[in-house]
């Protein structure tokens, strides 16, 4: 894997759709989601996110060589982790402190001119990782823009990453984060070239001390600065035509305790977070279906410029051990929003493990997911019409699981069933002037299924297939956009100790949009990648890989939902990557 994104795809349940933004959209459990706002990122504890937009994204902004691990949590959990929750979690940790001092280092070149370095120091007390990409986006000249005409814009994009982490003493981490990119707005009209420019900031402190029995606390604050800027350049007299300004600040502190009393583990809680927008002006020249525009537009994004949220909560658990085979898990939050009033969440799972081969879980949970400052701070233009007052999403799940595990094998199976009420959606204005954003009527229920089964036959091979399955029962016009069957197969063969290789296939069942363009259907998609690593010597390793070994071509009905052309996925591409390990 390269990315986080392309990993992620392996985990049934998950759909990653293209956006014309350059960013991959994340669906989990059918949960359609435009700007990756119906799940909480949190990287080291710390929830990262656009505030604008409400959105995540994971690619090559933060690069696999600075994390540890990936952990992902399918289905609502906003009974521990509050607003956006909706359908998941995505919790990220960056590699920890080593006991003795080492260097990293990286090098990756590619097809579309990708190069990529890396490195990191790491010792006992300090880390610090930098990183940098410099590629051109992996799409084929012949794609086609969201408006369906044809595109001609460069593709030329950067990342560049630092992160710091301190330990001064024990139980307490200092950590720095920042991040920069600039990426091509890849489907845009051919009247015009558009970038989006991005900057983040996150400085944070975690404090962890006690154990269970004594009593344990976990403490994180943090403070992110979060800057983007998107801008087209007018093709024909190369002048700014469009430029708007999307910069926030959040911050947040929790406090958790944890102490076993008994037969049972109690976990409680406070946090707070604090949302605010600095700068979110707009000047617009130029527009492609009016030309040069005089006097030139200007203005403000959200209907009150720099607005500011507040959020308080209150939480509450209790793993209770029934039996050694039996524990039962009771949670509740409490969330007081400034903008939209207060909500409890609650989650219940009783999980039976009658011996060590087999453990069943029988799982209760709702959820909430708060309109963005997009949806509900959006500027209407050229309309007088006033949109209606938002309510948050709220979606509640019942969810059955199975798990057996053998000495070599283990197989999983999950069933569900979701239901979704106030789904916001995209509309136009009844003047047909501009869009907003509305709370729907209908009631979306979604039934599925989950399976993932891990084999190793012998010490050198080893096979993981994945499988999900989805249907809406109800409100089914409403998700048009779904995959009914999607699955993974990964195939490891270790043929030295130190030599593997592998290939994996990605399966999409065909779906259908809503565009009425007959040339960007997408059939059924099997996309195989081909990889393979090993070591050099005692200092030295290799990864290489051809993604979409069969250069297929996939479109993504993710760009704008409605009427929009699909967007184009990546096209095959070649890499190889060396890798320098030093100890000090």
């Amino acid at each position: 894997m390269r990315r986080l994104d392309d990993l992620l795809a392996f985990v049934p349940g998950l759909q990653l759709n293209q956006y014309r933004k350059r960013h991959r959209s994340i669906w989990s459990r059918g949960m359609l989601d435009r700007y990756n706002d119906k799940m909480v990122l949190m990287v080291d504890g710390v929830r990262m996110r656009h505030l604008y937009y409400g959105h995540f994204s994971l690619g090559d902004n933060l690069p696999l060589e600075a994390v540890e691990r990936v952990e992902v949590i399918l289905g609502p959990a906003s009974s521990l982790y509050g607003a956006n929750a909706l359908s998941g979690i995505i919790s990220i940790t960056t590699r920890d402190f080593s006991d003795q001092p080492q260097l990293q280092t990286g090098f990756e070149l590619g097809s579309n001119d990708r190069g990529k370095a890396t490195a990191l120091y790491n010792s006992e007390r300090f880390q610090a990782f930098a990183g940098r990409l410099e590629q051109d986006a992996p799409f084929r000249d012949t794609r086609r823009s969201f408006i369906g005409g044809d595109t001609r814009q460069p593709l030329d994009e950067s990342f560049s990453n630092l992160m710091l982490k301190g330990s001064p003493v024990d139980g307490l981490t200092l950590a720095l984060q920042y991040s920069r990119e600039e990426t091509p707005f890849v489907f845009i009209p051919d009247t015009q070239d558009a970038w989006v420019d991005g900057e983040s900031l996150v400085l944070s402190a975690n404090y962890e001390q006690g154990t269970l029995d004594t009593g344990r606390l976990e403490t994180t604050v943090y403070y992110h600065l979060d800057n983007a800027r998107e801008y087209e350049i007018e093709n024909e007299g190369r002048t700014l035509g469009y430029e708007e300004y999307q910069d926030a600040a959040m911050a947040g502190a929790k406090v958790t305790g944890f102490k076993r009393f008994g037969d049972h583990v109690l976990a409680s809680g406070v946090s707070w977070e604090y949302e605010s927008a600095y700068d979110t002006r707009y000047r617009r020249t130029y527009h492609y279906a009016d030309g040069y525009l005089t006097p030139p537009e200007t203005g403000d994004l959200l209907a009150e410029p720099g607005i500011s949220n507040h959020d308080h909560a209150l939480y509450l658990q209790d793993v209770w051990t029934l039996s050694p085979a039996l524990t039962l898990t009771l949670g509740a939050r409490y969330d007081d929003f400034e903008s939209f009033g207060g909500h409890l969440n609650q989650r219940a799972a009783l999980v039976y493990a009658p011996d060590a081969s087999r453990t069943w879980k029988l799982q209760y949970g709702t959820a909430i997911r708060t309109p963005t400052l997009r949806e509900y701070m959006k500027v209407l233009e050229g309309t007088s019409f006033v949109p209606p007052a938002l309510e948050p999403e709220e979606i509640e799940q019942l969810e059955l699981g199975y798990l057996y595990q053998w000495d070599n094998a283990n197989v999983s199976l999950n069933l569900y069933r979701s239901e979704l009420t106030n789904f916001i959606f995209e509309k136009p204005t009844p003047d047909d002037q501009d869009e907003y954003f509305a709370n729907s009527d209908r009631r979306v229920v979604l039934h599925g299924a989950e399976m993932l089964y891990n084999l190793r036959p012998t010490d050198s091979l080893n096979l993981r297939l994945g499988a999900a399955y989805i249907h809406p029962v109800e409100g089914e016009q409403t998700v048009p956009y779904l995959s009914s069957w999607t699955g993974s197969l990964q195939a490891d063969y270790r043929y030295r100790p130190d030599q593997l290789l592998g290939v994996s296939l990605i399966y999409n069942q065909a779906r259908d949009d809503e565009n009425g363009t007959a040339e960007d259907d997408q059939g059924d998609v099997l996309i195989a990648n081909l990889y393979g690593s090993g070591r050099l010597s005692h200092d030295w390793r290799y990864a290489f890989g051809i993604d979409n070994l069969f250069d297929e071509r996939v479109y993504d009905p993710a760009a704008d939902f409605g009427n929009r052309y699909s967007s184009e996925r990546s096209e095959r591409e070649i890499w190889l990557r060396l890798m320098w390990d030093l100890t000090l």
